[in-house]
């Protein structure tokens, strides 16, 4: 678990979201005007930060309201309990937060997660399956058939735990021995809905559980759009498998458009009530899916772009090391600790092997580590360098 003053400050700047106080774009603004590099650096100097900058009387008063309140004067005690059931968060300003998030608008500020972060990684396909709370067993066949071959194809299913189509989407996936990311309307201290208790922690176990609302927060009607922003957005693609004339999935798709992803449907009897949003879907221009293998083949494309990105990240890397080379003094805070970062993420390694794996000079590596530990990036057992499991 991620522990110390990280894991204070997002709870921190959740707790200002969740009573309305600031927004996270709000928020955002603050840290970029403040030229502050994290959100513990604004929660460090919080009562500072309140006290000077041009808030309106409203936010101000609050703000005071808020800082004598009950949930920031027990903050540790609500940090302890989050600790304790194995959630970690993940804020904006983390080096780890997914960059395909950044260009979005109105991404989360802080996620809280359960379970493994690495599905979150770019290298990853993920392809949202949703749909229906009440499918017909047509859609039933087709979303467990979809769900178990895109799994077979190592791609990761992304679905909403949601009865119906999400539940049958994630179970499949986990049946076929893959994995799976569900994101909850609800904070992850609670299992919504509560018949899917033993899916909830067989995902915990073997996938990632994902929100962006505070532990302790239930499931109303309108966190569900949110929601679903960040299905698409964590998703190459969303399929829908079956979904009704007036389903909430119908967002989904709206969502996934507005970011620019593919949407895709599988086709349905025309008389069907449960597959009247597929129709609607095909005749506004979504693309056709009638097997995985259309699915595989627009993931194909897009893991080719992703490659071009990975040769421009070593072309990138490549010009790091000939700096390091030349003249290792003019590497930046930044670049020294993404070398750092890069070796750690599949290995332990000692000061040593860190300064020999990224050709840094062993001071700079072991100045910059020690800082690392410092913030809890990392964490260091039997004298092996560990990244901590927040990253």
């Amino acid at each position: 678990m991620m522990e110390g003053s990280d894991l204070y400050a997002d709870v921190f700047c959740s707790l200002l979201m969740n009573k309305k106080i600031l927004s996270g774009v709000q928020i955002r603004r603050l840290v970029d005007q403040l030229k502050l590099k994290s959100l513990d650096e604004l929660f460090s100097n919080r009562n500072e930060v309140f006290t000077k900058q041009n808030l309106t009387t409203d936010q101000f008063e609050d703000w005071k309201k808020f800082s004598q309140s009950p949930a920031h004067v027990r903050l540790s005690e609500y940090v302890e309990y989050i600790d304790k059931k194995g959630i970690y968060t993940l804020d904006y300003y983390n080096l780890m937060y997914p960059s395909y998030l950044h260009h979005l608008t109105n991404m989360p500020l802080v996620l809280f997660l359960k379970g493994d972060r690495r599905l979150l990684s770019e290298k990853s396909s993920r392809v949202s399956i949703v749909g229906t709370r009440k499918p017909s067993s047509y859609g039933r066949k087709v979303t467990r058939e979809f769900s178990r071959e895109l799994s077979l194809h190592d791609v990761v299913i992304v679905s909403g735990l949601a009865r119906g189509v999400d539940g049958i989407a994630h179970s499949s996936c986990l049946d076929a021995g893959g994995r799976t990311i569900a994101v909850l309307p609800c904070g992850l201290d609670i299992v919504y809905p509560p018949e899917h208790v033993e899916l909830f922690h067989e995902i915990a176990a073997k996938g990632l559980l994902l929100s962006e609302l505070l532990p302790g927060v239930s499931a109303i009607r309108q966190y569900f759009p949110s929601r679903n922003r960040i299905l698409s957005a964590l998703s190459d693609c969303v399929l829908i498998t079956e979904a009704g004339e007036k389903s909430g999935t119908l967002h989904t798709a709206s969502f996934a458009a507005s970011q620019g992803k593919e949407v895709f449907v599988v086709p349905n009897i025309i008389y069907s009530e449960t597959g009247k949003g597929n129709l609607e879907l095909m005749k506004d221009g979504a693309q056709i899916a009638t097997e995985p293998e259309d699915i595989l083949a627009f993931l194909a494309g897009a893991v080719f772009f992703r490659e071009i990105d990975e040769i421009k990240d070593e072309w990138k890397m490549k010009k790091l090391k000939e700096k390091i080379k030349e003249n290792p003094d003019l590497l930046s805070k930044e670049e020294i600790r993404m070398l750092i970062t890069e070796v750690l993420m599949s290995q332990e390694l000692s000061a040593d092997e860190i300064s020999r794996e990224t050709e840094l000079p062993y001071v700079m590596a072991v100045t910059e580590l020690g800082k690392m530990e410092i913030e809890g990036i990392v964490v260091q057992e039997k004298q092996k360098y560990i990244l901590t499991i927040r990253l």
